[in-house]
């Protein structure tokens, strides 16, 4: 019996790998808004953690966390946030991404754990309708942040609405009010339609996947990311025609303006880069950028700076570059600069109103279908007694 249960376990958390290797790997399991995407990976972390367990969902939320570090390098679905955090740091990118997913998956297996304990069919009613005032409240900002959008404002929202968000009693009475409204409806809703133990925790369980992945994800940005660091600052490409520049674009593909002789060009206050065998050089100013980067599979047997290139990329710290040998071809040159990326997203804005207006509406739609498709899919396991439903979840 044992090893039935077992080797059934290895089918559906192999089954469910397979559903997040999916959403992973092509656009069907995220949306992107912004620098975020609503993800549907969340799901199959909470029906591991209702199948399986803490254990299960353990293991379902590391295998979401690799496939989204995987992502950062463009596998798959290609991760903006991620790809800049991986210029900072890979090692802390893996932290981000893995680790709050993993823990996800343990607590929901735990939450779900406890629910299987709650006798009282009233007492799973009550924990559904704070559930569904939660999610009441995150409509309800999300909705007020749509209305009162302005893209002009220092807040990304116009004076009243920022006034309103920091008002305190106010705010606190008006969010009470909603929790209120949306826990009675919720409340009314489970008695009126009679939905069984097993539907109300299977549903808890998915809502507690997507917020607890939305808290964890972002606590971990803020904390590993909100330090000065050495990250990407821009991405230039760099066309070399008949041994002059005939073109320079920037990241967001605008031209940046070089010198009439094709010979020289300047990033900013960071860096002159010469072209060609030429003794004439334009002033440089103090090395602001940390390093630069220069890469081309053309690149080889240039001269940087009186050496040799023997390779495909040349890494430099020096505020002047003097290259000379370069063959036609597009070239890319990364200037990498000290930064506070947390700062750099937050423009200007509070932490608090940062993570409104960045995880607003991505987890208010990821609580809602993890909720929903969570309880279906958990609920249709049980019923077909794929898995044992826990004894004091029978009706």
């Amino acid at each position: 019996m044992e090893k039935k249960i077992n080797v059934r376990s290895l089918v559906l958390l192999g089954l469910l790998t397979a559903i997040v290797a999916l959403f992973s790997l092509t656009p069907i399991g995220s949306i992107p808004i912004g620098p975020l995407s609503i993800t549907l990976n969340i799901i199959p972390i909470a029906i591991a953690a209702i199948a399986l367990g803490p254990t299960g969902g353990l293991i379902m939320g590391l295998v979401f966390g690799i496939f989204s570090f995987l992502q950062c390098f463009g596998i798959g679905v290609l991760s903006g946030m991620g790809a800049a955090t991986l210029e900072i740091s890979p090692t802390l990118t893996f932290i981000q991404r893995v680790v709050p997913r993993a823990l996800d998956g343990l607590l929901v297996g735990l939450i779900f754990s406890v629910l299987s304990k709650v006798k009282s069919k009233k007492a799973l009613s009550v924990i559904s309708g704070i559930v569904s005032g939660i999610v009441l409240i995150g409509l309800f900002l999300s909705v007020m942040l749509l209305i009162c959008y302005d893209k002009d404002g220092k807040y990304k929202m116009s004076e009243g609405m920022y006034n309103f968000i920091t008002s305190g009693l106010p705010i606190a009475l008006t969010l009470i009010g909603v929790f209120a409204a949306g826990f009675a409806a919720m409340f009314w809703f489970v008695n009126k339609k009679d939905l069984s133990k097993v539907q109300q925790s299977c549903g808890i369980a998915g809502f507690s996947a997507a917020i607890l992945n939305t808290i964890f994800f972002m606590g971990a940005l803020v904390i590993l990311f909100n330090h000065t660091a050495t990250g990407l600052d821009n991405k230039y490409t760099i066309t070399i025609g008949n041994g002059v520049i005939s073109q320079v674009k920037d990241s967001a593909g605008n031209d940046v303006e070089f010198a009439k002789d094709g010979l020289h060009v300047q990033f900013g206050k960071d860096l002159v880069l010469t072209v060609g065998d030429t003794k004439d050089t334009l002033p440089t100013t103090a090395n602001i950028a940390e390093r630069f980067e220069l890469s081309s599979d053309k690149l080889k047997g240039a001269v940087l700076n009186g050496k040799t290139i023997n390779g495909k990329t040349a890494k430099f710290t020096e505020s002047g570059a003097s290259l000379r040998g370069l063959s036609d071809g597009d070239y890319t040159l990364k200037v990498y600069k000290k930064f506070n990326y947390i700062d750099r997203l937050r423009g200007g804005k509070s932490i608090l109103l940062f993570i409104i207006t960045a995880v607003g509406i991505n987890a208010l739609f990821e609580m809602v279908i993890s909720t929903i498709f969570s309880t279906l899919i958990g609920t249709a396991l049980f019923k077909a007694k794929l898995i044992k439903t826990p004894e004091n979840l029978k009706d």
